[in-house]
């Protein structure tokens, strides 16, 4: 599990320095297999806007542009990349500027032009190792400011190794519970209302194989451009997750995998025909998967599947044929819960691996799985636009919760630390008071309430008993 600390300190920020977070983690089980620095350390490079170009009176693949920096003054500086343009803001370092590398900048003469900075690419600035000309950042961003502070470059990347008994922290809700709880600071969760449902357009679900999908929540989204361009904060969060952006809803799917815990996928709702199936494949049967590999599958292979094909290989990678495209105007959108044996080495007999798969075959909770889709509905509607069907879902009996129960004298001799009942109820459940408050207001099935709802009308338990979690 790969994130950058700064989102992570978005949900919970303790006092702690970068060092002592990661220790903090590793000593709780979530080890920090590795930290890395976003960019390497440089200074006095500041947001620019270029005013004007003009050809190098000497050089065929030179430009003269005059800079704004914020400062009251502009500045003249020769600069050979293919894209420089008057309006585009980019990154400039001033003289003086120490760059990677150990690069100076310094006021100079290039072909008998008085060149006062430099205007540069990522390359330049150690945040990736190739590119095509100089980094263009967004049109708001704000001419002076520090390029560090602008593009969070003093963030640090970590990466998590986790054992497979901690699927929960598979999100970076769940680390930040688990952060939560470590030092006692107040969580703040992603508040995730219902989404007003405007159009009627619904898809029927079936499950022919309730036991490997018990639950499946889908709806239709109508009027999706879905050619929009993904918001700045949310490719930086996903390259910083080792995830590269694709297209908005694509995007939209990862960043809320990220975010939540839940996979989900997206299809094109123009290619479908009549319900929508969670079945087990037929022996023999074939799919084109959107990694363009063609797997003939075993029968042991559960499907997302419509009235005439295939769609998708259940909770592993979606179907090449029912795929988005920057075409599409129409979604139906997939969040579900796939049992972890129907999913455990499916991807792995086929020689790959998927960020689903990985997830699904460790357990996914199935409490969560409404509150995704309707916080990625929200988030489609929000960059995308359209309109929004209503939540079409279909139910089986969904794995038991059984109560936890510890004696607290019994912590006490395994820990070494005396804590009450009370404490100790609140260790588990403080950190989800945030989830479970915005969850509240979605509809869930009875397994997934709280336990204090479960347990009304029990009569209360002796002085001295066993806490129930």
């Amino acid at each position: 599990m790969k994130f950058s600390e700064s989102w992570l300190r978005s949900f919970v920020d303790p006092v702690c320095s970068g060092s002592e977070f990661s220790h903090l983690l590793t000593m709780a089980g979530l080890e920090v297999e590795e930290e890395e620095a976003v960019a390497p350390a440089f200074d006095k490079v500041l947001v620019a806007q270029v005013l004007a170009v003009e050809k190098h009176p000497d050089a065929d693949r030179l430009n003269v542009c005059r800079v704004d920096i914020g400062s009251g003054e502009t500045l003249q500086i020769v600069c050979g990349a293919p894209n420089a343009a008057a309006g585009i803001k980019v990154p400039c370092a001033l003289p003086g500027a120490e760059l990677p590398g150990g690069f100076t900048i310094k006021v100079a003469r290039v072909r008998g032009v008085a060149s006062a900075g430099m205007l540069c690419s990522a390359k330049e600035l150690g945040i990736a190792e190739d590119a095509a000309g100089l980094l263009l950042l967004s049109s708001d961003a704000p001419v002076g400011e520090d390029i560090r502070h602008h593009l969070d470059l003093d963030d640090r990347l970590l990466t998590l190794k986790l054992t497979p008994n901690r699927a929960d922290c598979l999100s970076l809700e769940g680390v930040a519970r688990e952060v939560a709880a470590l030092t006692g600071t107040l969580a703040r969760f992603t508040p995730v209302d219902a989404v007003e449902v405007s159009i009627a357009t619904a898809r029927a679900i079936v499950l022919d194989a309730p036991e490997a999908c018990p639950r499946y929540c889908g709806r239709v989204i109508t009027g999706v451009d879905a050619a929009a361009p993904t918001p700045t904060w949310m490719s930086r969060r996903l390259e910083r997750s080792g995830i590269r952006p694709i297209s908005a809803v694509v995007d939209i799917t990862n960043y809320v995998m990220l975010e939540l815990g839940q996979p989900l996928h997206a299809f094109d709702n123009s290619r479908l025909h009549g319900a929508i199936h969670a079945r087990m494949a037929l022996a023999g049967e074939k799919i084109t998967l959107l990694n363009e590999q063609t797997l003939e599958l075993q029968d042991d292979v559960l499907l997302i599947a419509d009235e005439q094909r295939p769609l998708a290989m259940g909770g592993v990678m979606g179907g090449e044929e029912s795929g988005i495209s920057l075409a599409t105007s129409e979604l139906f959108l997939e969040s579900a819960f796939f049992a972890p044996t129907a999913i455990a080495g499916r991807a792995r007999r086929y020689s790959f691996v998927s960020d689903a798969s990985h997830r699904f075959e460790r357990g996914v909770d199935f409490g969560g799985t409404r509150r995704a889709l309707e916080r990625a509905t929200r988030l489609v509607l929000d960059i995308c636009g359209g309109q929004a069907g209503p939540v079409s879902e279909a139910l089986a009996t969904l794995p038991e919760r059984h109560e936890v129960r510890l004696r607290p004298a019994r912590v006490a001799k395994v820990l070494g630390v005396a804590l009450d009942g009370e404490q100790i109820s609140a260790l588990f459940f403080a950190s989800r008071a945030a989830i479970s408050q915005a969850s509240r207001r979605l509809h869930r099935h009875p397994a997934e309430l709280p336990l204090r709802h479960r347990d009304r009308g029990r009569p209360d338990r002796r002085a001295g008993a066993p806490a129930r979690l």
